[in-house]
Formats: C-alpha cells, sequence, structure tokens
C-alpha cells in the first residue's frame, strides 16, 4: 500500500497496527484486531485554521510543500531533514533563488542561505556585493559616485528564522515565504524581486531543531495537545533551545563559538543587509512581540535605527490589525547586550526581533479559552516578514543614504570616536590572544600592533585607574576606534556601556519593590574582560609606530632541536599559554609521564614560567615513539614546543630533578548532567574540555549517580544546577572524595555542597555571626602576600618588644558592625547583587589552581553563592583588588577590614549597586579544600560562560587536568 510520505501524527502507526493484529499463526488470530488499533481522535474544528498560509495562484513548475511534508505547511513542524531537501528542490526547479551553504553544524547537518530576486539581479551578485561593500568604506567616494551606487543597488534584506531550536514556528514560516516569493503569480511580488535580494536563512539552529522534532515525535499521540504544561509543548532536558553543545546561538554573535555562528557571520559581514528580522517565539500564553525596543539601548547603535524601526514598527502593526491579531512592542525587549542577531544594527541593518507566543503544535488553549493554533502562529511570522519587506522596498534609497553617512561619520575627525583606541598589553598567552585577534578579524575590525614603544596619555585601565601617561610596550595590540566598524568596535570593546540615569533609577526602585529588573541580560560582556586580557581604553588616537599585526610562528622542537635528538632530556611547554593544558592532558590519555613545573626558572637557554609542562625521556625509558607523540600533541593543540638540552637551574631555580618539578596523574573525567542541571553550563563545559583537551570523558546522568560505580573517575564536574542533591548522592559524593577524588562544583552545585555540609567553606549568610574568624583568615593571607617586611627593626631587636602589630582586627579604633547589624546588613544587601557585572578578583599566584592567569582577573558575576573561606581552606580566587592610597586608614568593609594605605576595587564593568559591591567584597569566587585523599574545588560562578570568558575558564581546565596529581593523593595501583 502507498502511503503519502510523512503522513499526519500516528497515522502510519495505525496502519501498521492494524496489519499486524490480523496476522494469522497457527490459523488462529494472536490478537483482536479492535484491541490493537489507536482510537481516532473525536473531531476538534478549533484547529482548523482558515486561513491559506500559501498563495491562491502559483507557478504549477515549483512543487508545493506539502507534497514534500505530507502536510500543508504550518500544519505541524517540519522537520530539518524536510526543510533541507524541499529548498534544494525549490532551488532546482526555481531560477529565482542561488543556494549556497555557509556551514556545517556539529552533528553534520547543513545549514543554507538562499538568495531569493529576480532572475537579472541574481546574475549580478558579485556586483551587488561589491557596491555594497564600498557603501561600507565609503572613504575616498564622491557623492556622486556614491548616490550612483544606491540608485544601481537594489534593497537587501536577511531574513532569519529559529535560532531557538525549540521555536519552530520561524523556521515553518521561512518555507511559506520562500514559497510565496519564488512561485506567486503576483505582480507584487514580481515587482519586489526586481528591485531586492531577499537573504533567507530558513533554519538557523539544525541540531536544536532535531532534538525537538525527535521530542515532539515522542511525546506525539493520536489527539491533537492543546495543554501548554505538557511535556509536547514544555519540552525535556536538555530541550531543543540550543546547539549540539547546548550553546544558545542568539548569545554567540560576537563570541562566534559555534560553527554556526561563525558561518552565518561572514556572510552578513559580506553583505551588509540593509534589514535582519530574527523570528523567535516567547512563553504560550503570550502574543507577539515586535520592535522596537525600549530601553536601555546601547549607545552605539546608531541614531538612525531608532527612527528607521519606528517607520517598519507602524506597517507592521497595520498589517495585524487588519487581521485583528493582537500585538505589543518593546515592553521587555531592551537592547543593551551586543550579541545577539542585532550585533547587525551596529554594522548598519534595521535589526527587528520578531517574538511569538511558543505553540510547539497543534495549538494552545489561551486563558480566554480560545485556542491558537499552530498554523496562526506561523501565519504571523509570515505576515510580519511580508511586512517588513514591503516596508524595505519603499525606503531603501533612503536607508542607503543614512547608512553611507554614519559610516562617513564615524571615519572622521567628528567621530564621537575620533579620540580613542584599545590597547592589549603583551602576553605570553599565545593562544589566549590570538583567539582575540581572529574574533576582531571576523568582524573586519581592522588590528594593529606597535613596533616601538611609544608613549600615550589619557589611559584607563580595568580596574578604573586613569593616568595622564603611560608607555606603550612593543609589541602591544591597537585597535583604533576611528575605523568603518567603530560601533560594534566599541560596543564590544569599551570597558563600560552607557546606562541612562532614568533606566538606573528604574532598576534601581524595582529592585527594592518587587526585585524584578529592567535588564534581560549581562550589563557587562567587554570582550578583553572575556578573555581574560589585561587592556587599556587610551583617549586618543594612537597612530605612531603602528603595523599589522603577525602572529608570532609557532616554535618547534625541529632543525637544530630535533624533537627525536638523542641528545635532549625532553620538551617543554610554556604553561602561560592556555594549549599547555591540552598539550598535558592529551600526551597523559596515551601513558606518557608528564611533569609540571610549579616555579618559574631558567635551563640553559630556555627561560619558562610557573605552570610549565615538561616531558622528560627519563620518565619514560620505554616509550619509543615518546618525540612523535610529543610533537603530535603540540601540533593538535597549536603551541610551541622546546627541546630540553640542559637539566641544572641557575642559582636556587628548578632543577630537572627536584621537587619543582612535579609528576601529574591522567585525569579520568566525568561530567554530571540531565534533569535540574542548566544544559548551558554542562553545555559549555563539555565544549571546552572537546576543543581545549579532546580527551575522552563521560556524561553521567544525577538521577542515576548512586547507581554508577564512580570509582572509574578521578575527577567529578557539577555544573551550576537547581536540582537538589539528596543525602545519598551527598553521601557518595563524600565517600568517593575520601578516597582520592578531585570534586569540582560550580554555582548552584557548589550552594549544594555547602549545604551538604561536605565542605568547611561557609556561604555568606551562614558564617556572618563569625566574621571575626574569617576576617582573622582574610588578615593573613593578606601579610603572606607583601613583599616587603613592615617590622623588620622589631625582628632584629634584641629586646623583646611591648607592643606588637597585630592583625587590624584587633585594633580598638578600627570598629565595625555587631553581630546582629552584620546579619542585617548581609540580608539587605543581598537584595542589591549584579544581573551579570565583571568583578575584579586577585588570584593568588602561589596556587597550583592559578597557572596562566594574571594577579588581576575579571568574573563575570551574577547572583551566585558567596563564599567564606578560613584556614581550613584555600581562596585562590577572592573578589576586590587593592590599590595604593596612601592617606586610606585601616577601616571596616561590611565583614572584612581593609588595611592601612590600600582601597579595594570591585567592579569592573557592568552595573553593580554599592551595596552589593560591599557584599561581594573579600569574599572567595574560587577555593579549594582537601578531605580525605581528595580534594573540593568549588566555584561560586560558572567560569565558562557561553564559551568566551577564557580567563577564568583556564582556572577549571587547571583544575581538571592538574587536579588529580598535584591535589590528590593517587590510588595504590599494585
Amino acid at each position: 500500500m502507498n502511503l503519502p510520505k510523512n503522513k499526519n501524527r500516528l497515522s502510519r502507526h495505525l496502519l501498521k497496527t492494524s496489519l499486524l493484529c490480523t496476522a494469522v499463526v497457527g490459523g488462529m488470530l494472536t490478537l483482536s484486531a479492535q484491541a490493537a488499533v489507536l482510537m481516532k481522535p473525536t473531531a476538534a474544528p478549533a484547529l482548523d485554521y482558515p486561513l491559506a498560509l500559501t498563495p491562491a495562484k502559483v507557478n504549477p513548475a515549483i512543487t508545493p510543500p506539502e507534497q514534500v511534508l505530507g502536510f500543508p505547511v504550518g500544519k505541524q513542524t517540519a522537520t530539518p531533514e524536510q526543510i533541507n531537501q524541499l529548498v534544494a528542490l525549490w532551488a532546482k526547479e526555481s531560477d529565482k533563488i542561488v543556494y549556497q551553504q555557509y556551514a556545517t553544524s556539529y552533528e553534520g547537518r547543513p545549514l543554507h542561505l538562499l538568495a531569493i530576486s529576480s532572475p537579472k539581479n541574481l546574475a549580478k551578485l558579485p556586483d551587488i556585493q561589491q557596491k555594497v561593500q564600498l557603501l561600507a568604506k565609503p572613504e575616498g567616494q564622491s557623492s556622486g559616485q556614491i548616490d550612483q551606487i544606491i540608485n544601481e543597488l537594489p534593497a537587501i534584506a536577511w531574513m532569519a528564522y529559529s535560532i531557538h531550536g525549540n521555536e519552530s514556528s520561524g523556521a515553518d514560516a521561512a518555507l511559506a515565504l520562500i514559497y510565496q516569493l519564488i512561485a506567486a503569480d503576483d505582480p507584487k511580488v514580481t515587482q519586489l524581486l526586481d528591485n531586492m535580494v531577499v537573504l533567507v536563512d530558513p533554519m538557523m539552529n539544525p541540531d536544536g531543531r532535531a532534538r525537538f522534532s525527535k521530542m515532539l515525535e515522542q511525546h506525539r499521540g493520536t489527539a491533537p495537545n492543546v495543554d501548554g504544561q505538557s511535556m509536547l509543548h514544555a519540552g525535556v532536558w536538555p530541550y531543543g533551545r540550543s546547539n549540539h553543545y547546548y550553546y544558545d546561538l542568539n548569545r554567540d554573535f560576537y563570541l562566534l563559538q559555534a560553527p554556526e555562528t561563525r558561518g552565518r557571520v561572514a556572510l552578513i559581514n559580506q553583505w551588509y543587509p540593509q534589514l535582519m528580522i530574527d523570528g523567535h517565539e516567547m512563553g504560550s500564553s503570550d502574543t507577539f512581540l515586535f520592535g522596537p525596543s525600549r530601553e536601555p539601548i546601547n549607545s552605539n547603535i546608531p541614531q538612525s535605527k531608532h527612527k528607521w524601526g519606528k517607520v517598519f514598527a507602524k506597517d507592521q502593526a497595520a498589517g495585524f490589525d487588519q487581521q485583528k491579531w493582537t500585538y505589543y512592542t518593546g515592553e521587555w525587549f531592551e537592547n543593551l547586550y551586543p550579541g545577539y542577531s542585532n550585533y547587525a544594527e551596529y554594522r548598519g541593518a534595521v535589526h527587528i526581533l520578531y517574538e511569538q507566543a511558543r505553540t510547539a503544535e497543534d495549538g494552545i488553549r489561551l486563558e480566554n479559552g480560545i485556542i491558537r493554533t499552530y498554523a496562526q502562529s506561523v501565519h504571523h511570522q509570515l505576515q510580519s516578514s511580508l511586512s517588513n519587506l514591503e516596508t524595505l522596498a519603499a525606503h531603501s534609497k533612503d536607508i542607503y543614504r543614512d547608512f553611507v553617512k554614519d559610516r562617513q561619520l564615524v571615519t572622521s575627525s567628528d567621530s564621537p570616536y575620533a579620540d580613542k583606541s584599545y590597547v592589549i598589553l603583551p602576553t605570553a598567552n599565545r593562544k589566549r590572544l590570538e583567539h582575540f585577534v581572529s574574533l576582531l578579524q571576523a568582524q573586519n575590525i581592522e588590528v594593529q600592533q606597535t613596533s616601538a614603544a611609544i608613549s600615550v596619555r589619557q589611559v584607563t585601565d580595568q580596574l578604573g585607574q586613569q593616568f595622564s601617561e603611560k608607555t606603550l610596550p612593543k609589541g602591544a595590540l591597537v585597535i583604533r576606534a576611528r575605523q568603518p566598524e567603530a560601533r560594534l568596535l566599541n560596543a564590544i570593546l569599551e570597558f563600560n556601556a552607557t546606562i541612562k540615569d532614568e533606566v538606573l533609577l528604574e532598576e534601581y526602585q524595582r529592585t527594592l519593590r518587587d526585585g524584578s529588573s529592567v535588564m534581560y541580560d549581562n550589563t557587562a560582556w567587554n570582550l578583553t574582560m572575556m578573555l581574560g586580557l589585561n587592556a587599556w581604553e587610551v583617549g586618543q588616537d594612537i597612530t605612531q609606530s603602528l603595523q599589522d599585526f603577525t602572529p608570532h610562528p609557532l616554535m618547534v622542537a625541529s632543525d637544530a632541536n630535533d624533537a627525536a635528538n638523542q641528545s635532549n632530556l625532553g620538551w617543554l611547554v610554556n604553561g602561560d599559554d592556555d594549549a599547555s593544558v591540552g598539550f598535558a592532558a592529551r600526551l597523559m590519555e596515551q601513558g606518557v609521564q608528564v611533569r609540571l613545573i610549579n616555579k618559574a626558572g631558567v635551563l640553559g637557554k630556555l627561560i619558562f614560567n610557573r605552570g610549565t609542562i615538561a616531558v622528560l625521556k627519563s620518565d619514560n625509558p620505554n616509550l619509543a615513539d615518546l618525540a612523535a607523540k610529543v610533537a603530535t600533541a603540540a601540533k593538535d593543540v597549536n603551541t610551541d614546543l622546546q627541546s630540553l638540552a640542559q637539566g641544572l637551574g641557575d642559582g636556587d631555580l628548578p632543577d630537572i630533578g627536584g621537587s619543582h618539578f612535579e609528576l601529574l596523574q591522567a585525569p579520568k573525567l566525568a561530567i554530571v548532567g540531565q534533569g535540574g542541571v542548566s544544559q548551558l553550563d554542562f553545555g559549555a563545559i563539555w565544549h571546552m574540555v572537546d576543543t581545549h583537551l579532546g580527551i575522552r570523558h563521560s556524561h553521567l546522568d544525577l538521577a542515576s549517580l548512586l547507581r554508577n560505580d564512580l570509582r572509574q573517575y578521578n575527577v567529578i564536574v557539577l555544573p551550576h544546577m537547581s536540582a537538589k542533591l539528596d543525602k545519598g548522592q551527598l553521601a557518595a559524593l563524600n565517600t568517593w572524595v575520601e578516597a582520592g577524588g578531585t570534586l569540582i562544583s560550580i554555582d548552584g552545585a557548589t550552594a549544594q555542597v555547602l549545604a551538604g555540609e561536605m565542605s568547611t567553606v561557609k556561604p555568606l549568610a551562614a558564617a556572618i555571626g563569625d566574621a571575626a574568624k574569617y576576617d582573622l583568615s582574610l588578615q593573613r593571607e593578606w601579610l603572606a602576600s607583601q613583599t616587603t617586611l613592615a617590622n623588620k627593626a622589631a625582628v632584629q631587636s634584641y629586646v623583646v618588644p611591648e607592643t606588637i602589630e597585630l592583625p587590624w582586627l584587633t585594633k580598638p579604633e578600627v570598629k565595625g558592625l555587631d553581630k546582629e547589624q552584620l546579619k542585617t546588613w548581609e540580608q539587605w544587601s543581598g537584595n542589591f547583587m549584579p544581573s551579570g557585572a565583571f568583578l575584579a578578583g586577585r588570584v593568588d599566584q602561589q596556587h597550583w589552581l592559578s597557572f596562566g592567569t594574571e594577579p588581576q582577573l575579571p568574573l563575570l558575576f551574577s547572583n551566585h553563592p558567596l563564599l567564606m573561606s578560613d584556614d581550613a581552606s584555600e581562596a585562590v580566587v577572592r573578589i576586590g583588588v587593592m590599590t595604593e592610597n596612601k592617606s586610606a586608614v585601616t577601616r571596616k568593609l561590611g565583614w572584612s577590614t581593609l588595611p592601612a594605605g590600600q582601597d579595594v576595587r570591585v567592579r569592573m564593568s557592568g552595573l553593580l549597586w554599592p551595596e552589593a559591591a560591599q557584599r561581594v567584597t573579600n569574599t572567595a569566587y574560587l577555593t579549594r579544600e582537601s578531605k580525605g585523599n581528595g580534594q573540593i574545588i568549588m566555584f561560586a560562578g560558572q567560569p565558562v560562560v557561553r564559551g568566551g570568558t577564557k580567563g577564568t575558564e583556564r582556572l577549571l581546565l587547571n583544575a581538571i587536568v592538574y587536579g588529580p596529581g598535584l591535589g590528590a593523593e593517587p590510588a595504590i595501583n599494585l
């Protein structure tokens, strides 16, 4: 029997079941046919959407979508395979499509862009792109030449859908839009395509959509489901929003972590579209939201985009009014963070967000009892798209003129960025620096480098300290703000985004009234802080002693230092480079013995820093292919490899056989996931392991933790979670740690470890009554970090001094809040915790967890646990950096004491209320403590945020790879 392809719902299963039920065995029926056949659902006329999503009069040469889908477009969710099949077929049938693949997802699925226009325009696509590029860099073009280009150019629109895989109506609307543009027998459509190139990105997240469509299939019954609480609509972990590694692709447009984003951004940056729409979904009980956004709005967005946003919104609203559909604009949609698809606004596009109330398929019964069908949701997206294209067609030339005018402004002496440059100071962290440069160059941002030391003025560092003059060393990176991509580069490199006073007032009022916020996302995202690179803002346009950036050539142990040279003792990889961690991990996985040098030194001509990896021949006498393994590992991670020819260090510097060469143990890693665990944090850690280390590891189900044999692992990572660990799970983890395991907890998981009293570390609220004890430990740390001896005279005195300098806590003049006042202070200040701000972390440079990090480390921090560490644990990173202020006296700040001659700086970027700044100061961000033969390492925040926070990510890499050898006692293997 022939069945239509992908016939609706379970009909194929019904037929198959019916046939099986009538099978005869030995002359007897095996089952009653009636018992096994699924019941036909009762009629549901409310799900019959009356409006057509495809035009009535079409070109018969173009295959209607239902012939491939097996159902009318918009009736249910099309799978990625169906979408790819359909657009590929249309590209063959229509002369109005140029079809290209721009990326491949991690799961091997293609991402396509369809350029739809008249055949005449499609034949000129390279010429159109070239002319757009001329407008994007108008310097040297006369006004007459610019006018001619604008008159010759068609309008350019980028229509993008379903970047979140479970927000499915957008991609189905894309199918309806494509079919309308290529098949409709309509003079209006013909005229539109004569004057416009419509770039359709129909499915921005195929892996997420595949996961979502599979979930729909698994939860689909015979009858339509209109209950928004059911799993069909609500979804199950890890849901379909994100890509394969659970990345939110709509936060990735300048971080460029995912292949989907990298391919997409490369094309957008070639086209400079005038319009970019982004089809999303929101809560199922809502209506439909579109632009323009409300405050806070990033000040780097050109003013003309606000003007055009209102024009597009008026036309879009008129289309909805005609259909008598409900909608709204702005309201919760702010526009501060530049990492959404709206990054195109900084490049000159009018960006419009669509947020359709989510309807997984079938329909949703609303509070008023009316059912909104999936087809209606798709229609909303389609109608919005058509309205926006018509508006662009009417105003394209004026939008081009505003685009050129703004590009001319930002490169002129009248630019708001005319006297501004960004400087990244030299670093030995090759991998991180080159990653930073690659991100800027992918956005067409010009990067230069100083060829000699120069003096610069009006310098602000990342702690907000201002200097009238500084010397810029040779080799520093310089990004001049006065260049064509000025708006985007300033949005991602400026230390602080401007937030208007009225917005701050409203945020403060909401915080006090009900704890709500006008902020939708982080208030800080500075790229240098994300990457943990030391940078300056300079109040001048640096033009002298500059050259184009060129990466240093890779140093390999070859030629004179041949990797197979029998005279060498082994090889070193500098620990400052993040790639050194992957180098060590990959070799240990292959059975190579690897050491870590915990002190900087010199061996012959080789200068190395703490954390450097050493592979010694003496440790690996039976590995005939050792040299090949070492060379391959260095190549895999793209790091410098140096041949070691001398084992004696100068003076008291490390010698090859001394205690500073510590033997590492191979990590056997498990990451805990599933219900209650943040899929975003889990995915970011998983992606980090696969991209930085590439070592084998396991994913454990949190619910099955007690059934797992944890002895197979020596490192377990608990990502951020909302789930609560029960007594059995805590006991199992505790036993495993005491036996020699390294437990790493993050954010909400850290809160669970603290609640289970596995650690001596306490949350601030629980420790505030013992503030004096924690303050004493803090003073001990501070005194131990000083580089000069304050009481030298007393030390050398033969007479016992009558008074000695005790920690500041004991001084009677330093009086703080009493215990009850401290408790009230802690509760009050807890209301003001940040919504994603960069805080300054001070790093213990003697600790093994801090290899590859600077003394000052930006911490992306939100409402995370605040850790109180005393002498029973090690505070590797604390919040707040001390800076010199000779006039400052010893004083109390909340629970802790600030030493004389010092100020503490906490805020680096973003919104941080002073109440919260006081609350977080001197609490620990990263702690480590021994427990039995093992150890517990706790992060207050999430060290890997969207794959971008490379500074804190290094701390987690160190914990995973070096923890089993440096912080825990290895099991004895007999």
